[in-house]
């Protein structure tokens, strides 16, 4: 009986990513792309790893119907804060997501200004409490970047870090499903 009832329950990343996705609306996200292939991450303009998520998708965002819905959470550092507070209060949440990545990966780029403390609006700092709740959903996977997703047979899926190559991405990208 005992074996019964543990083949029954879903392996612990697809339990994560079932409850990430069933609170999904209760996030803010910044989508790139359309498509009816979404893909969702969470991530901190303070990680490295968000930024070479964002770096290695490039080619990948808009491309066979493929949507990137980026989910900004401040978890890391102090900074962070205000980093996604620049991205949330923007007229265009896209464009500032992409400058500030971008900056982090060229420092000769332009600095994003980033808002000091007082100038971070309440409304925006629910936002990102909002979308860090959603973040938590996924247990013992609260880390960034985190994407989750449904694959092609609808089955929900997560995925912690990012793929080792564009080989590994491609195939990983392929598996998500509408």
């Amino acid at each position: 009986m005992g074996a019964d009832v543990a083949a029954a329950r879903p392996a612990p990343d697809v339990a994560a990513a079932a409850q990430v996705l069933a609170h999904l609306p209760q996030a803010t996200a910044i989508a790139e792309g359309r498509g009816t292939r979404v893909l969702t991450v969470f991530f901190d303009p303070n990680c490295p790893y968000c930024r070479q998520l964002y770096r290695d998708l490039r080619p990948f965002v808009g491309k066979d119907g493929l949507q990137i819905d980026w989910v900004p959470v401040a978890i890391l550092a102090p900074s962070s804060l205000g980093k996604a507070a620049a991205i949330l209060q923007s007229a265009d949440r896209l464009q500032a997501f992409r400058e500030m990545e971008d900056h982090a990966l060229d420092p000769n780029l332009p600095a994003p200004a980033v808002p000091q403390a007082s100038q971070i609006r309440a409304t925006t700092r629910q936002t990102l409490r909002a979308n860090e709740a959603v973040l938590k959903q996924a247990g013992v996977y609260y880390s960034v970047p985190l994407a989750v997703y449904r694959n092609r047979a609808g089955q929900p899926e997560l995925l912690l870090g990012g793929p080792r190559d564009d080989k590994v991405l491609a195939a990983l990208l392929y598996t998500v499903g509408p």
